[in-house]
């Protein structure tokens, strides 16, 4: 009866997952072709991706310290009125797509940053079910958003070639609808919570760093360490064009890059048999600048290729590793916050690479960003090892500390 609800809760959270990250990549990976036909420039196009990352930084801390409380609605309510929020924006993008750019850019804008404050309640839904008890296989089921993804940069990209650029809007609404379906086919209730937990919740960043020192620290490490892979991403092209590739090459790259990251997420469950998400989640630090150092020593695009090699035990772990973590060390009233505030590091680097990559490619070159790039991951992780390796001695992979879906 166990395994029949675990598969039951893992199949339908994957299905959340798998239709958030093609929403995600629909919104994000696809708004400078669907922009620059709008008529908008590149410069244009950065500075509304750049406002969207802001405005979700400043807003995700809020927006979760309210949901951490005992009388909000719970992250389900959340995450139905931000799938309905991105099927809102889809059809009205279909109705002025051709009718100013400016419009156009602004719509998009807003698509773009509902649904990455969206991100940390798609992952909280999953802890918060865990931590009911309920044997729900986060890792597993989170292969499926890259698997969403790795579906999402074929179809989308063929549907751009076969409709043009006009599709976006009339894709968002389709994916949008059936993420809306999954999140209201998946079984969840709030647990109510103490009144002095209430009341807690609702302290200021202030008071929640004061309780979590050392998570303030980490989240800098992270931001050093998401800048590395920020750059590689974002800048993905010039560096396939100075080892020799094009933009198929650079597409291979990426494919290749996503799907070798789907097998850690299968197989993370037995990794917290031998350690805790702590340690991988200090470990994978250590790949995302391995893999930077990869991309720089490189001489063609075949070792390019094997460089993605990185992947998994990089951003392949880090995605699912830093949720269980955040998850462990957070107080129940904090948890909400915790998870949005590991995303924010993620928006936070986005800016910072976005901005910064293309003048450093401008300034010192494509070699130069990738130095940089490397030495922000190396620090970056310092910083989170020396943070997290000494919990190792302290805290095990239990129930109440670094709790790990049901196998």
């Amino acid at each position: 009866m166990k395994s029949y609800e675990q598969g039951r809760l893992t199949t339908s959270y994957a299905a959340i997952q798998f239709f958030f990250w093609f929403v995600y990549g629909t919104a994000l990976a696809f708004a400078s072709p669907y922009l620059l036909a709008c008529g908008l420039s590149n410069t244009a196009i950065g500075g509304i991706s750049a406002a969207a990352c802001a405005l979700s930084v400043a807003l995700q801390p809020l927006i979760a310290s309210y949901a951490d409380r005992g009388t909000s609605p719970s992250v389900k309510t959340f995450l139905l009125i931000a799938a309905g929020g991105m099927v809102f924006f889809g059809l009205l993008l279909s109705g002025v797509y051709g009718k100013g750019a400016l419009l156009n850019g602004l719509l998009l804008g807003a698509a773009i940053l509902l649904i990455q404050l969206a991100l940390p309640f798609t992952n909280a839904l999953a802890t918060e079910t865990i931590n009911q008890g309920k044997p729900l296989k986060f890792s597993f089921a989170r292969a499926f958003g890259s698997i969403g993804y790795a579906v999402m940069s074929v179809t989308v990209g063929r549907l751009f070639a076969w409709k043009g650029p006009g599709a976006e809007p009339w894709i968002l609404i389709v994916t949008s609808v059936c993420f809306l379906i999954a999140i209201l086919l998946f079984p969840f209730e709030k647990e109510k919570k103490q009144a002095e937990e209430k009341e807690h919740a609702k302290s200021s960043m202030l008071a929640f760093f004061r309780r979590y020192p050392a998570f303030a620290a980490t989240l800098i490490g992270c931001v050093l360490i998401y800048i590395s892979h920020v750059v590689i991403n974002n800048f993905a092209f010039q560096i396939v064009e100075i080892k020799g590739g094009t933009s198929e090459h650079m597409g291979t790259a990426l494919a290749l890059a996503g799907i070798l990251e789907v097998l850690t997420m299968f197989f993370f469950s037995l990794l917290l048999r031998w350690k805790d998400s702590g340690f991988w989640f200090g470990i994978s630090g250590v790949f995302f600048t391995l893999k930077v150092l990869g991309t720089y020593l490189a001489p063609s695009i075949p070792v390019l290729y094997l460089v993605q090699l990185f992947q998994p035990l990089g951003w392949g772990l880090m995605t699912v590793a830093s949720v269980y973590y955040v998850n462990g060390i957070m107080q129940e009233q904090d948890r909400i916050k915790g998870q949005a505030y590991m995303t924010m590091s993620l928006s936070v680097a986005t800016i910072l690479g976005s901005l910064t990559g293309g003048w450093m490619i401008d300034t010192i070159g494509v070699n130069g960003m990738l130095i940089v790039a490397m030495l922000c991951g190396a620090l970056g992780t310092l910083i989170v090892l020396f943070i997290l390796l000494p919990r190792q001695n302290k805290t095990r992979s239990t129930s109440g500390q670094y709790p790990q879906s049901p196998a």
